[in-house]
C-alpha cells in the first residue's frame, strides 16, 4: 500500500504512514461511515463526547431521584438504590472521560514530538533529461495525406 500524502510504499492499512505520519484507512474494508470516525483521533473524540454526555445524564438522573424522593414517606428503597447506581455510573463515566483526555493529550504529544523525514524527490541517474525536440518537430502521419490520394471514379461516371 502507498501513502496518499508522501507516496511511501510498503505501508499497512489502518495504520499511520511510517514516513509522514498520515492515517492510512483500509479502503477495501470501508462499508460506509463508521460510528466514531475513521481515524484514531476521531474515535478518541467520539469516546470523550459520549463519556461526558453519559456522565452528565447519569448525574442528572441521580440528582432528580434524590431531590424528588429524599425525605419523602412514599419513597421505597429501590429508588435510593437506583439513584446510587446512577451516581456510580456518573463517576465511572467521569473517570473514563479523564482517561480519554490523557490519552488524547498523549497521542497529540507523540505525533508532535516525532520528526518525520522530509520528502525528497529522487531522480534516476541512469536516465538523462528528457528531450522532446525529436517528437515536436515530427509531422503527423495523416498530415497532408488527402493531397496524395488519386481521384476515384464513381460507377455513375463510367456508365455515361
Amino acid at each position: 500500500m502507498f501513502c496518499a500524502m508522501c507516496g511511501a510504499e510498503g505501508q499497512s492499512a489502518n495504520a499511520f504512514c511510517k514516513r509522514c505520519g498520515q492515517w492510512l484507512p483500509d479502503m477495501k474494508a470501508r462499508t460506509g461511515i463508521a460510528f466514531g470516525g475513521e481515524t484514531p483521533q476521531q474515535n478518541v473524540f467520539t469516546g470523550l463526547f459520549m463519556n461526558a454526555l453519559s456522565s452528565l445524564a447519569a448525574l442528572f438522573s441521580a440528582l432528580a431521584l434524590y431531590v424528588t424522593y429524599l425525605g419523602s414517606s412514599d419513597a421505597k428503597w429501590s429508588i435510593y438504590v437506583a439513584a446510587a447506581c446512577c451516581l456510580c455510573i456518573a463517576g465511572w463515566q467521569a473517570a473514563s472521560f479523564v482517561v480519554g483526555l490523557k490519552l488524547r493529550r498523549r497521542l497529540t504529544a507523540a505525533r508532535r514530538d516525532v520528526s518525520f523525514p522530509e520528502i525528497e524527490h529522487k531522480t534516476n541517474p541512469a536516465l538523462g533529461p528528457a528531450h522532446m525536440d525529436d517528437f515536436l518537430s515530427a509531422g503527423s502521419v495523416t498530415e497532408q495525406t488527402t493531397g496524395l490520394l488519386e481521384p476515384v471514379q464513381s460507377p455513375r461516371t463510367e456508365q455515361q
